[in-house]
């Protein structure tokens, strides 16, 4: 019976702690830096001919790696990464930190993009806002509030050569990429398999 107990206890401590930090993934933070159509900067990535079940599972888990990087701490720390929600996952939160990034899939929208305009309207300070799709949709909600609209792929692009493309009158010192958690070649960005399951049984999917 004990270690049942036990196994009850951890399991039920590892939920309220999900819980906690997908509904607090902003406490102490300054305003957001960085919004990204999660998706959108997916896109370019066709399925492959004969998808597993998990691959895209795998390409969100590769994005926000690649993201936490070569983004430096100040940035990862106020920038939020969106992804559609048609079928999010039962009894899991639908918003969580990882590396400092805020990640939310948009449960209860219509599709991601109306969560991406709502969070552009309520921004306090619009204009140092950088928002990355290449959907004409989020440029525009962008654009009505002088926020900076980047393309997806040629943002993405810059950011893993090195060069991070923020708005210019962000207010933020290291604007360096490559400055995370340590520069990596391209096999270190290619997650091991036990890496990936880890990932995905900590949130869920």
């Amino acid at each position: 019976m004990l270690p049942e107990t036990n196994s009850a206890l951890v399991s039920g401590v590892r939920n309220w702690t999900l819980w906690f930090v997908a509904s607090r993934p902003y406490a102490g933070r300054m305003s957001l830096l960085l919004l990204i159509d999660g998706y959108n900067v997916l896109a370019p990535s066709a399925p492959p001919r004969s998808p597993d079940p998990m691959w895209l599972h795998r390409e969100r888990a590769q994005l926000l790696e690649r993201l936490a990087t070569h983004l430096p701490g100040s940035v990862r720390q106020r920038t939020q990464v969106v992804f559609d929600a048609a079928n999010p996952p039962r009894d899991r939160p639908d918003r969580f930190v990882y590396q400092d990034i805020d990640v939310q899939f948009a449960v209860n929208y219509p599709e991601a993009d109306d969560l991406l305009e709502e969070i552009i309207r309520g921004h306090s300070s619009p204009k140092q806002l950088a928002v990355v799709s290449s959907d004409h949709r989020v440029q525009t909600a962008a654009s009505r509030r002088s926020a900076e609209a980047f393309d997806s792929q040629s943002w993405l692009d810059s950011l893993l050569d090195g060069n991070l493309r923020l708005s210019p009158r962000a207010n933020v010192i290291d604007r360096d990429a490559g400055e995370g958690r340590g520069d990596h070649g391209d096999d270190d960005l290619k997650l091991k398999a036990e890496d990936v399951n880890d990932w995905m049984d900590e949130f869920g999917f």
